[in-house]
């Protein structure tokens, strides 16, 4: 890990994440805490974000096909660059006029899209670039990256919305897309796919996408192993509309515990970060993959059990360690085993059959939660949960017969493969 972070091309893509991720972080609190005390009701952010979903699933099978097609870091800074322009004209706006709810609603979206197509990316860039000895380490760091830019926008959010309004907000988020612009831009990088770009050219981007379901059909237990370790994520971003909703009806609390909850949820991710490699070590993919997502379930029945400030900014910390252990995991099978020339794609499939799920979540919480409340949410989210750990365990036993053997023996049957 240490050989890796003194890598100069990967510290600028550590500190670009950073920035940008933490303007992201910022961006998307003051959005979702603005719609839900503005309106008293969860029905306007859990419309947006279904609304969002719909046009991420859309979109997302064309995404798929550009990482593929084109430069990955072409794509960040477009990414980026879109993200300062946008960001820049709507703080000014805020300077001199009130913010009407389309504008925060169309910031969501763009930010929504963002997050979309950074991750993928970002995960093709990282296979392609660097070393597959390196791969470990350098998604544990990305993850202790990205889960401290949370970290700091969930404490800075609270304050700064509180002292200075949502224009500064903005204004400091926009300056974060133009560091991460200009750490992105000066790092080396060589478009490795370019020949095979050449070599199919002008091909439909739904056949290309097409490919993706090919391969993943061809391997037994693999739509099956991809939906259930996505759910972890799923269960996070429904939580996005749940939190604000559960802290202000729920909890009768203010920001200050909405953006702690966000923080101690950065903090059990960054742990998981620092020490899931020596867990996957000890128990092996399959076990840390299936005892994490349970984990995540008991926590979600256990902050509806005991609805309290205290219990739930603690008990986030599990949220965050086990969505980002299950990711990491994740991304270190995927990045070993899938074809270069198919990474993007193959990762914005699961993206878009997670997106299905997530719309029906969303959706059915958006219209209930007004009148159950937001931890019958949970307790949907947890049963869902536990659905996912038979899922991820059943699966593994048809994709990776090595799952039952120790740590070390997967590994080498990894690089055999």
């Amino acid at each position: 890990m240490i050989e890796v972070f003194f890598d100069r091309n990967f510290q600028k893509l550590f500190f670009a994440n950073l920035f940008s991720g933490f303007g992201q972080g910022m961006t998307m609190i003051g959005i979702s805490w603005y719609l839900v005390t503005e309106t008293g009701s969860a029905k306007q952010l859990g419309t947006t974000m279904f609304v969002s979903s719909v046009l991420m699933f859309l979109l997302g099978p064309y995404v798929g096909t550009l990482i593929d097609r084109f430069p990955r870091k072409t794509i960040l800074l477009v990414e980026n660059a879109v993200g300062l322009v946008i960001l820049l004209s709507l703080a000014l706006w805020g300077f001199y006029a009130p913010y009407g709810q389309w504008m925060l609603i169309a910031l969501f979206i763009v930010t929504t899209l963002i997050f979309q197509i950074h991750f993928p990316t970002q995960s093709a860039l990282v296979q392609e670039k660097f070393e597959e000895r390196h791969y470990r380490s350098i998604n544990s760091l990305l993850e202790i990256e990205n889960q401290t830019a949370s970290v700091l926008s969930g404490g800075a959010a609270g304050l700064v919305l509180g002292w200075y309004g949502l224009p500064v907000v903005l204004l400091f988020d926009a300056l974060t897309y133009l560091l991460a612009f200009l750490l992105i831009s000066r790092m080396e990088y060589v478009f490795t796919l370019e020949k095979h770009v050449r070599e199919n050219p002008g091909t439909d981007w739904l056949v290309q996408f097409a490919e993706s379901w090919r391969y993943i059909k061809k391997k037994r237990g693999f739509l099956l192993f991809g939906v259930s370790v996505f759910m972890p994520f799923i269960a996070v971003m429904v939580g996005n509309l749940l939190s604000p909703v559960f802290v202000a009806q729920a909890l009768h609390a203010d920001a200050l515990i909405y953006s702690l909850h966000e923080m101690t949820y950065a903090i059990g991710a960054v742990a998981a970060g620092f020490l899931i490699s020596g867990m996957t070590k000890r128990l092996g993919d399959v076990r840390s993959l299936v005892g994490n997502t349970l984990v995540f379930a008991a926590a979600m029945i256990a902050v509806v059990v005991f609805p309290y400030g205290w219990v739930y900014v603690t008990l986030t910390t599990l949220f965050g360690w086990c969505n980002a252990s299950v990711r990491l995991v994740r991304q270190n099978l995927y990045m070993v085993t899938v074809p270069k020339h198919l990474m993007g794609r193959v990762l914005n499939f699961f993206q878009l059959v997670g997106m299905m799920i997530r719309l029906a979540l969303i959706g059915l919480c958006t219209l209930i939660i007004d009148y159950t409340g937001a931890g019958t949410g949970y307790l949907v989210l947890a049963g869902l949960l536990v659905l996912a750990a038979w899922g991820t365990n059943a699966s593994t036993r048809l994709l990776m017969p090595s799952s039952v053997q120790p740590a070390a023996a997967q590994v080498k049957a990894y690089h055999r493969s």
